[in-house]
């Protein structure tokens, strides 16, 4: 991997619920080589400049049934993933198809 690809990447694999226009419920699959996505960090589409991170969407929660919470989500490895903004921010890019990446 060269040093201008990003880390932490996730593929939006299925969008399941819209609770509100800042908090999505989503199925991703961890698609970087060698390094994992956490609960707690922030993400943000894999295009966006890096200086963008007020549009960014914390990761809360990492699950999939029927294993329950995960710690982190490993490469190669997909579950529902429930990502929040801040109040009032749009978070119409998580769409099937869409290149996440981990905000620096």
């Amino acid at each position: 991997m060269s040093g201008t690809e990003p880390v932490g990447l996730l593929r939006v694999l299925i969008v399941y619920e819209w609770p509100s226009a800042n908090k999505v419920i989503c199925h991703a699959r961890c698609v970087s080589v060698g390094r994992s996505v956490f609960p707690g960090e922030s993400v943000l589409p894999v295009d966006s400049p890096p200086e963008d991170g007020a549009r960014a969407a914390r990761v809360l929660r990492i699950h999939r049934h029927p294993y329950g919470e995960f710690t982190e989500l490993t490469p190669g490895w997909s579950a529902v993933i429930d990502l929040e903004a801040p109040e009032g921010a749009d978070l119409s890019w998580v769409r099937p198809g869409a290149n996440l990446r981990v905000a620096d």
